[in-house]
């Protein structure tokens, strides 16, 4: 009897402690105006501040927040530690193409503590936009149509100038390099630089140096995953010519579905960025396999997607000829 009563208290106290947690946290939301004309643009804010020790699941948020509301642009997720609590805010540039009064829906925050299978719910608040349409007095009377104005001269007609001055200096500059090197005794051309790494090679060899380094089995997990998506961005870089070190996990992904990448692959990437964002930005922990595996699928994805040279069939056949006279 005395350990039932033991058992019961525990919970009461679990409960207890969790209830309190949740009410010391906040989700919200904000605009930087409520009243906007037909296509302007507006900042939404949103956000949620909970214990330092949770795990948050961010609302997805799509290219539209309504059918009358499209997202045009947002940032990067903040983070910010105070007082043991941890705050993650985004902002977003929405705007409207229809007039009317419209509802922005509350935003659901889902979070939980490390080593907690349940979860908490937190909503932000229901905001409204007012979107006006521009008023056109029709008592005015028309205007007179305002007289041809003068233009500057065009592009077009200074171009042959341009192309002109800027052959000269061209021609001066490599008379002048020419005759320095004849003077200094030195060839007139550099010789060939060796050829560069394929983006795959490179992105492999880093890949194998982060295995081999040991960061997180040595307790540095954020400094892993860090070094481990800025491997792949830079491969992103390299192979696709996508700015991907300055864009969010969910831009990349929505670039790449442009490119002709099986659904394999893409997957991968999606799961190492998500938890990857959930480790730097909610202060997740992977458990020994998911880290392994991050790396592994990194791999996958850039065998998966690595330019393949293809050598003609003639300069085979030329090489082929040339090892059976030797």
């Amino acid at each position: 009897m005395k350990r039932l009563v033991s058992h019961i208290t525990i919970l009461i106290a679990v409960f207890v402690a969790q209830n309190i947690s949740a009410q010391q946290s906040g989700a919200w939301s904000s605009l930087d105006s409520n009243a906007i004309m037909i296509g302007d643009q507006v900042v939404f804010k949103l956000g949620i501040t909970v214990p330092d020790n949770s795990v948050v699941e961010w609302p997805l948020i799509v290219d539209t927040l309504t059918s009358n509301i499209e997202v045009l642009a947002r940032s990067n997720i903040d983070t910010t530690v105070t007082n043991s609590k941890i705050s993650f805010q985004q902002q977003l540039i929405i705007t409207s193409f229809d007039s009317g009064y419209f509802e922005i829906p509350a935003m659901d925050f889902k979070f939980g503590f490390q080593g907690d299978t349940s979860f908490n719910v937190l909503s932000t608040g229901v905001l409204f936009l007012q979107v006006y349409v521009p008023e056109v007095d029709t008592t005015q009377a028309f205007k007179p149509i305002i007289g041809p104005i003068k233009e500057p001269y065009t592009f077009i007609e200074v171009l042959p100038w341009i192309v002109v001055i800027t052959a000269g200096v061209i021609l001066i500059t490599l008379l002048l390099i020419y005759l320095r090197k004849r003077k200094n005794k030195q060839p007139v051309f550099a010789k060939k630089s060796k050829p560069a790494l394929p983006s795959h090679v490179i992105a492999i060899n880093k890949l194998e140096e982060l295995r081999l380094a040991k960061l997180w089995q040595s307790g540095k997990l954020k400094k892993y995953y860090t070094e481990l998506t800025n491997i792949i961005r830079e491969y992103i870089v390299n192979r696709y010519d996508y700015d991907a070190l300055e864009k969010t996990s969910f831009e990349i992904i929505t670039e790449l579905n442009n490119y002709d990448i099986n659904d394999e692959a893409m997957e991968k990437l999606e799961n190492v960025l998500e938890l990857s964002d959930m480790v730097k930005f909610a202060k997740a922990v992977p458990t020994a396999l998911e880290n392994d595996l991050g790396l592994t699928h990194c791999i996958d994805f850039v065998n998966e997607t690595k330019k393949v040279e293809v050598q003609s069939v003639e300069s085979i056949n030329v090489d082929d000829n040339q090892k059976e006279n030797q």
